[in-house]
């Protein structure tokens, strides 16, 4: 009690209690804060608050909507505003050309170790790394294939040739995008290099994709569009722009639809978690991305959302599927007037 203090104890006491004051509010204490930038699923609530118990931190996340609103935040702040980012493989280069993300120390990523042979070997994975460093780690993927209705397609088809096939003529929906098709189109034609066509190759797929409106019924733009063109009219094959999630979409519609890769290839996107230039905690930032290579998370991400996650294998690509990750295209305003010069065809 304080009765049993002297005076003299008092100012000795005082310095005391403000020292344990000065101690408590300093920074030193405060909780060690994660900044993640990512699109919505990639850091849901549950694996949040699991992570921060787990490392005694704080984790905020902002949630994006466009690459473009990505590259704004990054570049805008110099990569000093956010830790990780989730970015795919084709916009990655640019954040790699101009410094603004850091490579990982593989070996704080033992998780990596046991991912799916699609993305165990990142030498072998197009666009995570440059001059034998790697800046991006594959976290979730989706193909870009073909569904057909196996009432009205058989056998089922292994190649996107079959939409070509006369006897389709009028029961093909296809997508509306100039890039997207100039690169499909391209690897139906054996080009191996469907981002980068060259004066002839642009000729060919014109070509061939004027062929191919021969056969189409309508274009769409969006998922739901084109499963309401399906349900309305007699359609045999679509051309995925939007993967299994359009094919869940089209079964709970009713449709008769399975979905394959093709063998020439599928389009496919794959997002990444990367590592700004700004990352104040490296080791923090690791711990992240190897916890979100956890079998329990990866399983999750597909149950929610539908995409492929590169830890559990799911529908979205098998072992022997060739995946080709989109890359940004050599002229985007050529590929987009050819298109609709496509359109136009008689």
């Amino acid at each position: 009690m304080l009765t049993t203090i002297t005076k003299r104890a008092l100012p000795v006491l005082a310095a005391v209690v403000s020292t344990i004051a000065l101690f408590s509010a300093s920074p030193a204490n405060a909780k060690e804060e994660l900044r993640v930038l990512a699109w919505q699923g990639y850091a849901d609530d549950d694996w949040v608050k699991e992570f921060e118990k787990e490392n005694n931190v704080d984790v905020k996340v902002v949630f994006i909507g466009s690459d473009d609103e990505i590259w704004a935040k990054i570049k805008g702040s110099e990569g000093k505003d956010f830790d990780l980012f989730a970015v795919n493989t084709g916009q990655l280069q640019r954040y790699i050309d101009i410094n603004l993300v850091t490579p990982y120390d593989m070996s704080k990523l033992p998780n990596q170790k046991h991912t799916l042979p699609l993305f165990n070997d990142l030498t072998k994975v197009n666009g995570v790394m440059r001059d034998g460093k790697v800046y991006a780690i594959p976290f979730c993927f989706d193909s870009i294939g073909l569904i057909y209705d196996t009432d009205k397609v058989k056998p089922a088809p292994t190649s996107m040739d079959v939409m070509w096939d006369p006897k389709y003529k009028g029961k093909v929906l296809a997508y509306d995008n100039g890039e997207h098709n100039f690169s499909f189109t391209a690897l139906t034609l054996g080009i191996t290099n469907p981002f980068h066509l060259t004066d002839d190759q642009f000729k060919q797929v014109k070509e061939k994709l004027i062929a191919l409106k021969q056969n189409v019924l309508s274009f769409y733009t969006t998922a739901d569009e084109a499963t309401q063109i399906y349900k309305n009219n007699d359609i045999a094959l679509i051309w995925a722009n939007y993967g299994q999630q359009q094919l869940k979409a089209l079964k709970d519609a009713g449709g008769h639809v399975a979905y394959v890769n093709p063998k020439e290839g599928a389009l496919a996107w794959l997002d990444t978690w990367a590592m700004t230039s700004g990352v104040k905690d490296k080791a923090l930032a690791e711990k992240w991305v190897n916890f979100l290579l956890e079998k329990k998370i990866g399983q999750a991400l597909s149950d929610r959302q539908g995409f492929g996650n590169t830890v559990v294998p799911s529908p979205n690509a098998a072992a022997g599927d060739k995946l080709v990750y989109v890359q940004v295209v050599e002229d985007p305003t050529k590929r987009a007037d050819l298109w609709n010069e496509i359109k136009a065809a008689q």
